[in-house]
């Protein structure tokens, strides 16, 4: 087995995304045995499980895991050992949100109220989802509705009309994850989205004062509650002219101070790691 992440440091991470039935049947293999292993690979299926550090065929500690696939009824949770009961020590689970999930459909939104800061579909859903991210994930994104929510075609579903209601709808869920989270089960990042750069803009000042303590402290009584970095969505992560702006911004906005994550959606291109690995050395 060979650990380059004991030689090489200092570099952007990529987090792959575990595909929860990649999980459940690991699982369902170590339970039952598999039918046939083929020749040469002497651990078994168990060594398929890379978040181990001993008695697998490689080992990556770092790992994106998606409510939008996953049991988030906690009185259900089994199958997933790979995942909930992995050294905390040793690896580090980026829990999504299924902000996407919830726009395409997968997962379940009331759409008709979700406006309203006191319906209890909107909220019992982000209960199952916090609740799900501080069980699962040492880092999570918080419950955005992405702007392409409100365009063509998944606007006929939802019935959004502009680009405001999702960014409404997200600012209640960062609400109910302010009063309610629990800094010491999972650290959160502030999704940042938006499809241009004035819609990043808007995105950004609705958004940005849960990331400061001293706003949070006013508001929820408790600046620990702060979130601890920042998801970068929409055109904040495929522009890099907009990355920089923002994160300029966030430098002269005093929001850069004692963040320890950002993360970039949907980002695999090899260049994009030598931008990134710049960016990070930078900061």
């Amino acid at each position: 087995m060979n650990d380059l992440g004991k030689t090489q440091k200092d570099y952007a991470l990529f987090l792959p995304a575990i595909s929860s039935f990649y999980v459940k049947q690991l699982e369902k293999l170590q339970k039952e045995g598999a039918p046939r292993v083929p020749e040469g690979l002497d651990l078994g299926h168990e060594g398929m499980d890379f978040l181990k550090d001993k008695d697998t065929y490689y080992h990556y500690p770092w790992g994106l895991y998606s409510a939008g696939h996953a049991q988030l009824d906690l009185t259900k949770l089994d199958g997933e050992p790979m995942i909930t009961d992995r050294d905390r020590n040793k690896t580090m689970i980026l829990g999504d949100s299924g902000g996407f999930q919830i726009a395409t459909g997968v997962i379940k939104m009331d759409w008709a109220n979700a406006k309203d800061p006191n319906d209890p579909a909107r909220l019992k859903l982000c209960e199952r989802i916090l609740k799900w991210e501080e069980h699962t994930a040492d880092w999570a994104m918080t419950l955005d509705i992405p702007g392409f929510a409100s365009a063509p075609p998944y606007n006929a579903k939802t019935g959004l009309e502009s680009f405001q209601d999702t960014v409404d709808i997200s600012v209640l869920n960062l609400d109910y994850f302010l009063r309610h989270r629990n800094p010491e089960k999972c650290k959160f990042l502030n999704v940042l989205s938006g499809a241009d750069e004035y819609q990043s803009d808007t995105w950004y000042e609705a958004v940005k004062h849960f990331s400061d303590p001293a706003f949070v402290k006013e508001a929820y009584g408790d600046e620990s509650k702060a979130l601890e970095g920042y998801a970068f969505a929409g055109i904040n992560m495929r522009n890099m002219r907009c990355v920089l702006k923002r994160i300029l911004k966030l430098r002269e906005d005093g929001l850069l101070k004692d963040k320890g994550w950002i993360h970039f959606l949907g980002t695999g291109r090899l260049q994009w790691a030598c931008h990134l690995t710049s960016i990070q050395r930078m900061l």
